[in-house]
């Protein structure tokens, strides 16, 4: 058809192309509003980026532990710079909900120690995302502790809804235990309240639990030492483990030989709530 025809040299139709001048292009001029506008959406348009390379991964589906957000590269490239000012190993990211007094617990160190490593007030409000260096006078500090995978209740409903002293716990942290030495490592003393808590430390020899740095801040796993008559100790002081912390970090559950509370008495291991008091120490 006629519309399909082209003219190109020595085509079929034997005449040359004609090439046309191309049209003369007018100046435009660029009026002071026109570039203002021009920058303007330039500026609006690197938020939205940053908006959605950023913000927007943090509430997308999937797993968080996959994911690699601008957010969180940009809290461990924080992180990485702020070590090389931490005199006791890497810092501590800040999360929701973190105190002073939450992170120097979890850390086993005091809030004032804390608090003086890293030139804040006791009373500091921290940010989640923010770093801070553990506490310098921790930076050595052996952290040795026992299991409590020996432990007769496996149970994880540890609390009962009001906690008090002599209150029986809950489940089989209720009942009262027997055990055979014949299934544990030998230790001296068998029947004793220090036998417990030896044979709770199955990576230490002999009495070697009884012996280990004494804390007010107590640890799953930690060797609890009683002040003579202290909550139910004896005149010569009484050895616990430490089984879990309420959440209020005042009350906690421990497992103990030779206590008579409930029927218990040598040989027998059973569990009760004990509180912080100046009279309980954790060795650990």
């Amino acid at each position: 058809m006629e519309n399909n025809v082209f003219l190109i040299p020595g085509g079929t139709n034997n005449r040359p192309q004609q090439f046309l001048p191309p049209p003369k292009l007018k100046n435009r001029v660029f009026k002071p509003w026109m570039k203002q506008a021009i920058i303007a959406l330039s500026v609006i348009s690197i938020a939205l980026v940053i908006f959605i390379e950023v913000v927007n991964p943090l509430s997308s589906s999937g797993s968080d532990s996959t994911k690699t957000t601008g957010f969180n590269a940009s809290v461990a490239m924080y992180a990485l710079t702020y070590a090389s000012h931490c005199d006791a190993g890497s810092p501590i990211i800040v999360q929701q909900g973190d105190t002073l007094a939450s992170l120097a617990a979890k850390y086993h160190v005091s809030v004032s120690a804390l608090a003086a490593t890293n030139g804040i007030s006791v009373n500091e409000v921290l940010v989640a995302g923010e770093a801070i260096c553990p506490a310098a006078s921790n930076a050595s500090a052996p952290v040795i502790l026992g299991t409590t995978s020996l432990e007769p209740c496996q149970s994880t409903n540890y609390w009962l809804p009001v906690i008090s002293g002599w209150a029986i716990p809950p489940g089989c942290y209720g009942y009262v235990y027997s055990p055979n030495p014949n299934k544990y490592p030998y230790r001296p003393a068998w029947g004793w309240c220090n036998w417990w808590p030896e044979e709770m430390h199955p990576n230490l020899q002999g009495d070697a639990a009884l012996h280990l740095p004494k804390h007010s801040v107590p640890i799953v796993g930690a060797t609890v030492w009683f002040d003579p008559y202290e909550q139910g100790a004896s005149s010569e002081g009484h050895y616990a483990e430490v089984v879990a912390i309420n959440p209020d970090n005042y009350w906690i559950l421990i497992s103990e030989m030779n206590d008579n509370w409930r029927g218990a008495g040598w040989g027998k291991v059973d569990y009760r709530y004990i509180h912080i008091s100046p009279g309980v120490q954790f060795l650990y």
